[in-house]
């Protein structure tokens, strides 16, 4: 049985994530850092082992066991999105959104909530347009892991979204090392492939690629040979010479969907990418980190753990195996800062609970950890019903006298209103069909918006603080009204430096003789412009 220490609070840290379940037996006193007793790791699907290994090192454990838990749920939202925080004290602004950016048909159903992608910090009410990072997971996904949880007699006082503490952990390891280089970070999941950069400006979350796992299994497949699924699965955990010679070929349809991504980051920055990080993958598929990174065009990411733990508060027991990088992850879920103290102003119930910590837990739908409180709780229902059931016999008596006068009146009354409720239904029948083809006709006008060549030069040949409001067509040329954020002594040189830059580009300088700048006025913010740029055409050659 783990865990003597009377001033500690012993629970479990476990993390699904997709490819493995990650488990750790913890001691967190009341001051100092936490300490690793135990660990093991089991298979995605393996509950049977998980349920015997509790059963081992917490035999004691009658009853919940706490625990500290993190997922990578199949659902999950998490994207940069510049917003206006000060529309976030309204609470339908989220929601409308989340449903009309990510096209999320029920928001209501999921946990939502907005971090700053530099700090990890939950975004205050106020304040003009700025980066965001939007994080959400539906209901439906908590539930289940809460279930599955539960149904290992663990109960999670704290139940995070994965992937959040594990960027603010290798954030937080770039800042201590000086690194002045972005990261990638890379979840290779079945079917695609999600991708974060941590850079200088926070996280950045390109869109994810089309390609996962099961394009590394198809490589395997050919280059071995290979048809039964159990012989492909056991040849990509051989870790030798061949397999790492063809390791390239294995990943290339993941990283040549990255590799784009990656210089874009490089080019919209200005700032390089160093090393690419492989979350969750398990020790017999660490390989995979080495030829991806190559592929792409980088380096994969090596961390100490052991020197990592310590700056972040955590120690290894004696007797226990130092962890590899796949617990990184997990690990993250109790790390704290250097020097920093643990966080006790979040309430219990709130989703936020700190930098890079959100908690995804339906308390609704947990067990109380008190068994006094359960059972006054019980009797207090039971006296309840029972009152409620004698105050309902009465009651039942009492309509049963006045009940059939009633009916009487009523089905007077409704034989009364016939007519008008047959002439009520025809309208309806008459609504419905006008609204049908009301409908029909939306769905054929509606069609899919594209953009021009015109449109994709002059977004390549724009500065990144500067934004496009219109454009409107003239029989002699263009007019493009915008706002550019710019200091006020640099924002007609940054003007006049982007109308020659487009005159260069071979789609607008083959187009038109000129671009003048026919309108510059300031807004009230500070260091924002309003402008007009008016693109005069060449006139046709006979």
């Amino acid at each position: 049985m783990l865990f003597n220490n009377r001033n500690s609070r012993q629970s479990l840290l476990i993390e699904v994530n997709p490819y493995q379940i990650l488990a750790a037996g913890i001691d967190r006193p009341d001051t100092g850092p936490v300490t690793i007793e135990v660990a093991a790791e089991f298979d995605r699907s393996d509950a049977e082992g998980l349920r015997d290994w509790l059963a081992t090192h917490f035999e004691k454990q009658t009853s919940w066991l706490p625990a500290i838990a993190g997922f990578v749920p199949p659902e999950a939202l998490l994207h940069r999105e510049s917003i206006v925080p000060r529309r976030l004290s309204d609470p339908g602004y989220l929601p409308d959104l989340v449903q009309e950016q990510y096209k999320i048909e029920n928001p209501a159903a999921w946990k939502l909530l907005t971090l700053s992608p530099l700090e990890g910090e939950q975004v205050a009410p106020e304040g003009t347009q700025r980066p965001v990072l939007v994080c959400g997971v539906s209901h439906t996904n908590v539930q289940a892991m809460q279930q599955q949880l539960l149904d290992q007699r663990l109960l999670p006082y704290r139940l995070e979204l994965g992937i959040l503490p594990l960027l603010g952990a290798i954030a937080g390891q770039q800042k201590r090392s000086g690194e002045k280089r972005a990261v990638v970070v890379v979840v290779i999941e079945q079917e695609h492939t999600v991708a974060f950069i941590i850079g200088k400006e926070g996280v950045h979350t390109p869109a994810p690629v089309r390609h996962g796992f099961s394009s590394i299994v198809q490589a395997a497949r050919r280059e071995f040979n290979l048809d039964r699924a159990e012989d492909i699965r056991d040849r990509l955990h051989q870790d030798d010479d061949e397999l790492l010679l063809r390791g390239s070929k294995f990943v290339r349809s993941i990283g040549r969907d990255l590799k784009p991504l990656v210089d874009s980051y490089e080019m919209t920055t200005g700032q390089p990418v160093g090393e690419i990080y492989c979350a969750y993958l398990p020790p017999a598929l660490s390989w995979i980190a080495e030829p991806l990174a190559q592929v792409i065009g980088r380096s994969p990411l090596v961390l100490d753990c052991a020197a990592w733990q310590a700056s972040v508060g955590i120690n290894a027991a004696e007797d226990l195996k130092p962890l590899g990088q796949h617990w990184l992850g997990a690990l993250s879920l109790v790390a704290q800062p250097e020097g920093a103290a643990e966080a006790t102003a979040a309430k219990p119930d709130a989703a936020y609970q700190g930098p890079w910590r959100v908690d995804c837990r339906i308390s609704a739908a947990l067990p109380s950890g008190d068994l006094v409180r359960r059972r006054f709780v019980t009797n207090a229902i039971a006296a309840t019903l029972a009152t409620a059931a004698l105050v309902f016999t009465v009651w039942l008596t009492y309509l049963g006298r006045t009940l059939e006068a009633e009916i009487s009146g009523w089905q007077q009354r409704i034989a009364d209103n016939k007519r008008q409720v047959d002439a009520l239904d025809a309208d309806t029948r008459a609504l419905g069909a006008a609204a049908t083809r009301i409908d029909s006709a939306h769905a054929l006008m509606a069609m899919p918006y594209s953009l021009s060549e015109l449109l994709m030069a002059l977004g390549r040949n724009r500065p990144a603080n500067m934004q496009i409001d219109s454009i409107d067509s003239l029989q002699t040329g263009l007019v493009l009204r915008g706002s550019l954020h710019e200091p006020s002594d640099r924002a007609k040189l940054t003007l006049d430096q982007c109308r020659q830059q487009m005159l260069k580009d071979p789609l607008i300088g083959t187009r038109f003789t000129s671009i003048g700048l026919t309108s510059f006025s300031r807004r009230v913010e500070a260091d924002t412009f309003d402008f007009e740029l008016s693109f005069k055409l060449k006139e046709a050659k006979p």
